[in-house]
């Protein structure tokens, strides 16, 4: 349209150029002409330019249009088929929102008489009539896709070039450029549709009528599917021509001709809009037919079958021409897997290598199988082509048991193939199936007798075997340290079991930090905390927060500033390395296992400003009880605490005060507060409380000094006096 648009501007700027010089002189000479809206969206299938000049004379085979709304169409004397046309009316509106007339509106009612049917437009002409009873000369098309190219002759010189879409129930709107003696406008316009005037003939009686069907009238009569074809519907019917019934090998028999007939009927008034819509529309028959628009813009059915003439309206429905004859998918004998590939010249390579690898007859067996077929350019894409077992184990990757279509493989996401790993399947932006990240299926769903065949642009290769947790290890430099460690505390063999391990991984680096790298029995400790029964993502850990080791204590996990820390202070730089026995996670320190917990008495032992506390609990036999199992709460009074009595008792009285600094439990500070008080093991209660400093007294006035000492039988709270029972 923009060319068109180009070669109309000249004379329309001539007449406006000498409008202006006549009126200049009580013009703003400050004043621009406004800016005309940007050219509308066209079809792909045609231009609106080539519908103009077609449309400027009268087209081989077009119907002419009636002098009265009331008579039928003549014929042109270069008709070749005479089947009546339908019509349409249309309530028009139009607005002039940019340049020449900007604010002008224009409406009617718009008659358009259809009056030649093409495979890629219908051909339409009438006129537009005005509010004052004048007539607009019309002519134009309606595209198979959907869209509308009006020209429109306005009394007075006037020219609209409109494009527009129609939508489902009919009605048209779009944008169009004006064109007038003062210039050139453009805006939006709508065609409401108020009535439909279908020819009083039936899809059978058009058939009949139109001459090229001959064959196609004999087989509904054959199998009585005339009148069926005659009631109400509305159908669809896609008609083949006797070129296209010549085209068969054999006519078949009644019943599988019927049913093939069934396969040309579906329900409905379906234009080519709607088919395109719809992609796949179920027949009569029961089976789809496809209809899709090709990379040429042209209109097929089931990929191979074009459509010669489009949109034929009758009485109860519309007739779709067609160059060939449709056989429904479940009458086509299907080729095996081997047959198409053999029968697919782009995969000859293939080819080739099944029959290099000998799997021709295991892919020509009953299967089913799901075959991902490189093409030729594929195979050339690689530096070389594998041989002998490399060369089976990649071609039986490119095989999966069942039959699995793009859509089943887009819903399971991956595939495990024949060769024993997983193809990953996924749709990326443009819409296009890809498998393993970078390889597209360029063609889908090619059904065999056996499977399914998808065709592929890229020869997929199977990941190399995972090596072990020791393996990767030994082959990664800069943890050499860690290798010559697990050798040294005989772990080797352990890493390269059957596992699952979870492996944290020191580098160089991290040893090299250590004061002293531990030996014999301490080494294997320390290893074997970096050890985890189990595979475990990074993911995985940051879930569970905490891992237990085989070594038998915890390791924490958390993330801070998008990295992953475990004991809060050790990074993981590398994470989830896949191995065979497991994961290996490569760490920047070495994880040192928390020491072994002393017990009350011995925390006291180890304790200086205790000491007076051991002496009491030797003096008084209470050394045994306290290293027992316990668990004990256990309130250590200083030796200062001691020495600020008057004096400290002894015999009976010494046991008694002494087991009421016991509780039998593990009592953290909080949880004394929060229970406010504890019976001891002496029988009597002692208070808990926190003064308005936040220090935690026990019965009102006794200092907790240091809370919360983890004991492997408990836990110890030093205070800062001694806990006197009142029963003494």
């Amino acid at each position: 349209m923009k060319t068109l648009i180009k070669r109309l501007t000249v004379p329309f700027l001539c007449l406006f150029l000498t409008s202006m010089i006549l009126s200049c002189q009580d013009d703003d000479p400050s004043e621009t002409p406004p800016e005309v809206g940007a050219s509308p969206e066209e079809s792909t299938i045609i231009s609106f330019d080539e519908i103009e000049r077609m449309t400027q004379n009268i087209v081989d085979g077009e119907l002419l249009e009636p002098d009265n709304e009331e008579e039928a169409f003549a014929t042109s004397k270069n008709a070749k088929r005479n089947i009546s046309r339908e019509r349409r009316v249309y309530d028009f509106a139009a607005t002039v929102t940019n340049g020449a007339g900007q604010g002008t509106n224009l409406e009617g009612k718009l008659r358009l008489n259809f009056t030649l049917y093409h495979s890629d437009f219908t051909l339409v002409r009438g006129n537009l009539v005005l509010p004052d009873g004048g007539k607009a000369r019309t002519r134009g098309a309606i595209i198979s896709d959907g869209f509308v190219y009006l020209i429109i002759n306005i009394p007075g010189r006037d020219l609209i070039f409109g494009i527009g879409k129609i939508d489902d129930e009919g009605n048209q709107a779009g944008a169009f450029t004006i064109f007038t003696g003062n210039g050139i406008g453009s805006g939006d316009w709508t065609a409401a549709l108020t009535q439909t005037i279908f020819p009083n003939k039936n899809i059978v009686e058009l058939i009949v009528e139109d001459g090229r069907f001959t064959s196609l009238i004999g087989a509904l009569q054959a199998t009585e599917l005339v009148d069926a074809l005659s009631a109400e519907g509305p159908f669809t019917v896609f008609a083949p021509t006797d070129a296209a019934f010549e085209a068969l090998d054999e006519i078949p028999p009644l019943d599988t001709l019927r049913e093939i007939l069934l396969y040309h009927v579906a329900q409905g008034r379906l234009t080519t809009p709607k088919l395109l819509a719809r992609t796949l529309v179920k027949t009569l028959q029961g089976e789809d037919v496809k209809v899709t628009l090709t990379e040429n813009n042209e209109i097929v059915i089931n990929d191979t079958v074009k459509l010669l003439a489009a949109n034929i309206g009758g009485s109860n429905g519309v007739i779709q021409v067609i160059d060939a004859v449709l056989i429904p998918p479940s009458f086509e004998e299907l080729s095996s897997i081997v047959e198409i590939a053999i029968a697919t010249p782009e995969l000859s390579t293939l080819v080739g290598a099944l029959q290099s690898a000998e799997l021709v007859d295991t892919l020509s067996g009953e299967g089913p199988f799901t075959v991902f077929a490189p093409t030729n350019a594929a195979f050339e894409a690689l530096d070389t082509i594998p041989s002998g077992d490399a060369l089976k184990e990649v071609l039986l990757y490119h095989v999966a048991a069942g039959k699995f279509t793009a859509q089943d493989l887009i819903q399971r996401q991956t595939v495990t193939t024949v060769q024993g790993d997983e193809v990953t399947i996924e749709v990326n932006n443009a819409g296009n199936v890809i498998l393993n990240g970078n390889i597209e299926v360029i063609t889908a769903d090619i059904e065999a007798s056996n499977g399914i065949v998808h065709i592929i642009n890229g020869v997929l290769l199977p990941p190399s075997p995972l090596q072990s947790i020791v393996e990767i290890a030994v082959a990664t430099p800069t943890l050499s340290t860690l290798v010559g460690a697990l050798q040294t505390a005989n772990l080797v063999n352990t890493l390269n079991g059957d596992g699952p391990f979870t492996v944290f991984a020191p580098t160089n680096a991290a040893f090299e930090a250590l004061d002293a790298i531990p030996s014999g029995d301490a080494l294997k400790e320390v290893l074997l905390y970096h050890v985890a029964a189990g595979k475990f993502k990074a993911a995985d850990l940051l879930q569970k927060q905490t891992v237990t080791t085989v070594q038998g204590d915890e390791v924490t996990i958390q993330m801070r500033n998008g990295d992953v820390f475990l004991n809060e202070s050790i990074r993981v730089s590398i994470a989830d390395i896949e191995a065979s026995n497991g994961i290996v996670h490569v760490i920047d320190g070495v994880l040192l296992p928390p020491s072994p917990l002393q017990s009350i008495v011995e925390i006291a032992v180890n304790t200086p400003q205790l000491s007076t506390l051991v002496g009491a609990l030797q003096t008084a036999d209470l050394v045994n009880t306290l290293s027992g199992d316990g668990p004990f709460t256990v309130f250590a009074p200083t030796n200062n605490a001691f020495l600020a009595l008057d004096g400290i008792p002894s015999g009976e009285a010494l046991k008694e005060v002494l087991l009421y600094h016991v509780a039998a439990g593990k009592f953290t500070a909080a949880d004394l507060l929060q229970k406010q008080e504890v019976t001891t093991v002496q029988g009597e209660v002692v208070t808990i409380e926190m003064n308005s400093r936040g220090d935690v007294l026990l019965n009102h006035e006794i200092k907790v000094d240091m809370a919360d000492l983890e004991a492997s039988n408990g836990i110890v709270h030093v205070i800062k006096g001694v806990l006197l029972p009142s029963s003494l």
